[in-house]
């Protein structure tokens, strides 16, 4: 049943006809006055009663309650209708009195439950809450009760009033105040506080009614309608819908709770104020005047003692709240370990350490291999799992004060600093570093299994010398400096200092490689997972950046997966921080220009032989980059980066147009036509360009599409392998051949040999050195000769540099082959001369 302002008029209307009708016709006999309250307090039980029990939790508990209440008070209406009947006049039984405060005390159980409902701009303890909400109207309704006391003129005396009628009359005042507390610092739906108005309707009917029976004198009409419209209210709160949950209040509303703390005081301090002035007039102050004021003293302090608990409460959970915010915000849901901000703010701190006291710093720069597998084989609760181990080991693998971080997806990095150690003085540049003249120095990017370094040459009265990278090997250690590196004598300490955190550095990653490597436990199931892992420190006295401490550990990572992965690289590269150090940008600004030839970019070829005579059938084109200012790039260095930043496209589509464009002059040199193999990323596969790619230098160079041969690099997983099946089926039938590049090594195997219907296969070097491991090397090629020879497919020979390799390849039967023995790779003008067909 809704309670509307009908039903409402209407309940009060009927009140007042009852009233009316004891009044004017019976002349208000007190068994006709006792007989209605009766009436009127056992139909609103019930209707609390019924209702209750179809209701949960608070609104049922406080309608039980007052449904109890009501039977009570109900019930002392019956002793005074049975007194009225047998005509006696006898004083109330001790039972009937304390039965008059059942139903004010069922009626303050309720309204202290309704503390739990009402919203609270800061979650408090409800118990403080309740024990506040009592003090405060406590002290509220002393204060008016001593105001009226002190200001009403001749104002009544304490004897002669009935105590237990004072009682009852204070209490309801009590209930009144904690009624229109709770709806004026509690703010609320509509729903919520309907039934709260009118419970305090009954309450403020109960006490007209209770007042004007402990003055006697009034009118009793007064008296009996009260006590109709209290039972009355209360049955239409319990009638009342059931409470919607309040939409989040209004913020401005919550911050309003300075009123509820303020409200108590008002009353307090205006009656201190007339309390003042009468002691100042009259001289002194009457005995309930006093005991007021001491009680009035003592809940002021009780409250304000409460107060002091709620603020301390308080601070301690904003502080809490704030410290868990903090971890929100600085570290990774998943792992517990610290995010990327986190990491770069403790990067940051280090690296100033460094540059103002030559505190050493280094970072360790982890990616997970392979970690899509895991995820695709086991489900991501697993691979969770797995990161959650993985990251507890690396906290195992480091020291207390380095921090360790998840980045992001699998990738992880460790700041490992020395703050605290004393360390020498940073290290003087050598005199001849100081480029006075403006000289160019050309700086040379290395690649090897140590790691990526820079080498330095000045080049006098301006000739310049460009190194090539096909002319030897990539060198295979960097333990020594290069060629005016200005490093220091071996002797001096800063020198042995640096190499101390260089291998003190060094071993905590290798440590955490190796823990790393472990197989993990999982629900029982074993799971293994591979890592690469780039190392970089920093020299006293280099001037570095968060950035670019990160990007070097980054490189120096992604040189470890070109190497093979699962292992651990020190970056060796540039120590200078000027622009000309940051590869990725310099790339970046080579291939955005619109023209990579012009930013120093060029195309070598490779000669690929027939092995029983020898003769060139094909050449392979390889990208080079010479950057104007920084030099010789190696292509295992930006090909890396090109991959990580997307620019990798570039590289290819560029190889690809010049390669086609330099077909006939191929056809010239060699005296016939010549088949050319392109390079092009297998990340590329999944996504959109490389057809039109191919279709268009065909189209614009008037190649023959048998003479190209698209080679799959094995640099990158393919992302998608029935999308890259699709892929190759149309350039074959455009009448491009297709080929498995570094076959044996990285992605490239047999899963991909059968879903990729390719022409040719490239065995990776490492499968063909049958002159050092004739049996293992040889039976793996025979088996890979046999499969191919079964599905049709050509095979040719990488890393040919000597006879005996060539011979024993041409005798398992391979029939192509390529290597330095034919030629190292070379620009159009180098290449050699015709050959036999």
């Amino acid at each position: 049943m809704v309670i509307t302002t009908a039903r409402l008029l209407g309940t009060l209307a009927f009140t007042l006809g009852v009233v009316a009708f004891g009044e004017l016709v019976l002349g208000t006999p007190r068994l006709y006055t006792d007989t209605a309250q009766l009436v009127a307090g056992l139909v609103a039980a019930t209707v609390c009663l019924a209702v209750g029990r179809d209701r949960a939790g608070i609104p049922r508990r406080w309608r039980l309650l007052s449904a109890g209440g009501l039977v009570v008070w109900s019930l002392n209406r019956v002793w005074w209708v049975v007194q009225d009947l047998a005509g006696a006049d006898q004083p109330p039984h001790a039972l009937t009195w304390a039965g008059l405060f059942v139903l004010p005390v069922c009626m303050l159980v309720g309204l202290l439950g309704a503390v739990h409902t009402r919203p609270r701009p800061v979650p408090t303890s409800p118990l403080r809450d309740q024990f506040a909400l009592v003090i405060d109207s406590l002290l509220i309704t002393g204060s008016v009760l001593a105001l009226f006391w002190s200001v009403l003129p001749g104002s009544p005396a304490l004897r002669g009033l009935d105590v237990v009628y004072l009682v009852y009359l204070i209490a309801d005042l009590v209930l009144f105040t904690m009624v229109v507390l709770l709806l004026t610092t509690r703010p609320d739906s509509p729903a919520g506080r309907r039934p709260l108005r009118l419970v305090g309707s009954a309450l403020l009917a109960f006490g007209v009614a209770d007042t004007v029976r402990l003055l006697g004198g009034g009118p009793t009409w007064l008296e009996g309608l009260g006590h109709l419209l209290g039972p009355a209210f209360i049955a239409m709160a319990a009638l009342s819908p059931n409470r919607v949950p309040a939409p989040q209040p209004d913020p401005e509303v919550l911050e309003r709770d300075w009123f509820r703390l303020l409200l108590p005081y008002g009353p307090v301090v205006v009656t201190g104020v007339v309390l003042v002035v009468r002691t100042v007039a009259e001289g002194s102050l009457s005995p309930f005047e006093a005991y007021l004021g001491w009680l009035g003293l003592a809940l002021v302090v009780t409250r304000q003692m409460i107060t002091i608990v709620d603020n301390t409460v308080l601070f301690d959970r904003v502080a809490t709240a704030q410290r868990r915010l903090r971890h929100q915000a600085y570290h990774d849901p998943l792992t517990g370990l610290a995010n990327r901000a986190l990491f770069r703010e403790r990067l940051v701190l280090a690296i100033d350490a460094h540059q103002k006291r030559g505190t050493p710093v280094a970072v360790l720069f982890a990616d997970l291999d392979d970690f899509k597998l895991i995820n695709d084989t086991f489900g991501h609760a697993i691979g969770d799992r797995v990161l959650q181990a993985i990251g507890e080991r690396m906290r195992a693998g480091v020291r207390a004060g380095d921090l360790v971080a998840r980045l992001g997806g699998d990738e992880f990095a460790i700041v490992l600093d020395q703050g605290g150690v004393a360390v020498p003085a940073p290290r003087r540049r050598s005199p001849w570093r100081r480029r006075g003249d403006g000289m160019l120095r050309q700086r040379r990017y290395v690649l090897s299994a140590a790691g990526v370094r820079v080498s330095e040459a000045a080049f006098a009265g301006g000739a310049a010398v460009s190194p090539s990278w096909d002319a030897s090997p990539v060198p295979a250690s960097v333990d020594s400096p290069a060629p005016g590196s200005g490093s220091p004598l071996p002797g001096d300490a800063a020198t042995d200092f640096d190499a101390a955190w260089e291998a003190e550095a060094e071993t905590i990653g290798q440590r955490v490689l190796a823990t790393l490597r472990e197989p993990y436990l999982i629900d029982g199931r074993s799971v293994g997972v591979g890592v690469s892992i780039g190392l970089v420190t920093a020299e006293p006295g280099d001037k570095l950046t968060a950035d670019l401490l990160l990007r070097r550990a980054d490189a120096a990572m992604y040189a470890v997966k070109r190497r093979g992965k699962g292992e651990l690289i020190r970056y060796t590269g540039p120590k200078d921080s000027g622009p000309h150090a940051d590869l990725p940008q310099l790339l970046a600004g080579a291939l955005s220009g619109g023209s990579p030839a012009a930013a120093g970019f060029d195309v070598h070829y490779q000669p690929i032989v027939r092995l029983s005579d020898g003769a060139t059938v094909a050449v392979e084109a390889l990208a080079r980059w010479t950057d104007p200012v920084a030099g010789p790039v190696h292509p295992d260095v930006f090909v890396t980066m090109a991959e990580r930043t997307g620019l990798v496209a570039a590289i290819d589509d560029f190889v690809l147009d010049r390669a086609c464009a330099d077909a006939a002059r191929l056809a010239e040199l060699y005296g016939r036509p010549i088949d050319v193999h392109v390079n092009v990323s297998a990340g590329r596969l999944a996504g959109q360009g490389v057809e039109e790619s191919v279709r268009a230098a065909l189209t614009r160079h008037r190649l023959e599409p048998a003479r190209l041969i698209i080679e799959i690099t094995e640099t990158l997983r393919i992302p998608d392998l029935p999308c890259a099946a699709s892929l190759v089926e149309r350039l074959r039938g455009l009448g491009v051949r297709v080929a498995l590049d570094d076959f044996g090594s990285g992605y490239n195997a047999l899963a991909q040999l059968h879903a990729i219907p390719v022409d040719i296969v490239k065995l990776d070097s490492t499968l063909t050195d049958v002159d050092t491991s004739p049996e293992r090397a040889g039976a793996l090629c025979r088996s890979v000769l046999a499969i191919c020879a079964e599905l049709g497919i050509t095979v040719v020979a990488e890393g040919l540099e000597t006879e005996e390799r060539a011979g024993a390849m041409a005798a398992l039967g391979c029939p192509q082959g390529q290597g330095y023995l034919y030629g190292a790779p070379a620009s159009l003008a180098r290449l050699p001369g015709r050959s036999a067909p």
